[in-house]
């Protein structure tokens, strides 16, 4: 449901992330990530980011590639490593909604939705249009219902 449109944000958030090497790097860990080679993909966005590629983009990439790997394994460290990456890229920039929501989904699918929750409503009131608006809300009125 998520991934296309995150899919899309993140083509156009990654442009201009650590120079030419870097960019190789982040370019190579987007291809992977598309063939749901999260390993590889890991590989690639953390040579990015220790080349110089300190953008929200390439964390919040970073962070879900940990999220399908996790997914594939059910290894909790990558779902620590997942957040890890998310506010990484949330402490580069405050109002990077992208990875907001991503935290966001995080949490809610651990089953923990009043950390889920902030992250979300941070994240529509700095874009109000969110294509996933509706389903963003839903999540938070179950959030809500069941403190």
């Amino acid at each position: 449901m998520w991934r296309p449109i995150i899919v899309v944000i993140l083509m156009l958030t990654l442009p201009g992330c650590g120079g030419d090497q870097g960019e190789k790097y982040l370019q190579a860990g987007f291809t992977y990530f598309q063939q749901h080679d999260y390993d590889r993909a890991i590989e690639n966005y953390e040579r990015a980011i220790a080349m110089g590629a300190k953008s929200p983009g390439a964390y919040n990439m970073l962070g879900l590639a940990y999220r399908f790997k996790f997914q594939q394994t059910g290894k909790p460290e990558l779902q620590q490593n997942e957040i890890d990456a998310f506010e990484k890229a949330l402490s580069i920039d405050p109002k990077y909604w992208v990875a907001m929501i991503n935290l966001g989904t995080t949490y809610y699918s651990r089953g923990d939705r009043a950390k889920a929750i902030p992250w979300f409503k941070k994240a529509l009131a700095l874009n109000p249009n969110h294509p996933e608006k509706a389903q963003i809300e839903k999540m938070i009125a179950e959030g809500v219902s069941k403190k």
